[in-house]
């Protein structure tokens, strides 16, 4: 077998031309060159250089081990450096905090298609409020979060992951669901389910309904799935919502969504902390949530209303 070093140092004494140069390259004396390559010589039983007057020449057979050698070279240092890219996606870890929203309605198949990608990631999802994704963020127990209302605060980065359009969602029975659309004096009118924290959907909702302010509503729901079972059971309550966390409500005739006029949208972010590093895996999950979330099927709901 041969030594790796030697012929390591064999393939720097030729494209160095002599063991002074070697010797400058390596920082190591030449006789020590010397000697390994007196040794290269021995295990492989023929003359590998000749000296001359400019320094060192390959024989034939040096010429031969030369040319596998740097091929050697070249596949151990191959070897090492996926090994080494094998035990850093092994040991790669993700936090990630989302709202319950996204989380049921996009979060498994961003998981399916990262996992894909990642089949070694040690993935941690937390499911919370609006509000205490920001916690998370802010105390270091996670390394990204999914946010609706973009901070006031330098310390945070921020990715645009996309902007969804909102109608608003109600039984079949309700008085307002045969109307093409609903205007913003007719929102004010019906029983809102609104958000009980006051992070997210909640500063949307005072921007659009300006100096008025919100309309009082006598439900206050943050889960998603309880807000539509109750919608789907009593007639009189509304609730403003994306239009693809309905789709299978309103396919199956359980709920029907309207389009606002004026129209009324939200932007998602990805966030991370400001001195938090992007990794690679958080480069990907961006990638994926960006994917999924085009790829997703709105529900017709008419011409978007100026």
């Amino acid at each position: 077998m041969l030594d790796s070093k030697r012929l390591f140092y064999f393939t720097t004494v030729v494209k160095a031309g002599s063991l002074s140069g070697a010797e400058t390259m390596l920082d190591i004396a030449q006789s020590v060159l010397s000697r390994a390559i007196q040794q290269l010589e021995a295990d492989v039983g023929v003359q590998l250089l000749r000296r001359n007057g400019r320094g060192v020449e390959l024989t034939a057979q040096g010429d031969i081990l030369y040319r596998r050698a740097e091929a050697i070279l070249g596949d151990m240092a191959a070897t090492l450096t996926e090994i080494k890219e094998s035990t850093s996606r092994a040991s790669s870890r993700l936090a990630i905090a989302t709202p319950p929203a996204f989380s049921s309605q996009y979060m498994p198949e961003i998981i399916r298609r990262l996992l894909l990608d990642r089949p070694a990631l040690n993935l941690k999802i937390l499911e919370a409020s609006t509000g205490q994704v920001y916690d998370y963020l802010a105390a270091g127990e996670v390394d990204l979060a999914v946010i609706l209302t973009p901070p006031k605060t330098p310390k945070i980065t921020l990715s645009k992951i996309y902007t969804e359009s909102l109608g608003l969602v109600m039984h079949p029975d309700h008085p307002l669901a045969g109307l093409p659309v609903i205007t913003r004096a007719q929102l004010r009118k019906v029983d809102l389910i609104l958000p009980a924290t006051s992070h997210g959907t909640h500063h949307l909702l005072e921007k659009y309904f300006a100096d008025k302010g919100i309309p009082p509503g006598s439900l206050q729901i943050d889960s998603l799935a309880i807000a539509r079972s109750v919608i789907a059971q009593a007639p009189r309550f509304c609730m403003l919502l994306a239009t693809q966390l309905c789709r299978e409500d309103v396919a199956a005739g359980r709920l029907v969504i309207k389009p606002l006029k004026p129209s009324l949208s939200r932007t998602l972010y990805l966030a991370r902390a400001q001195g938090r590093v992007e990794t690679p895996e958080m480069a990907d999950i961006l990638s994926h949530m960006m994917a999924v979330l085009s790829e997703s099927d709105s529900l017709p709901m008419g011409e978007p209303v100026p």
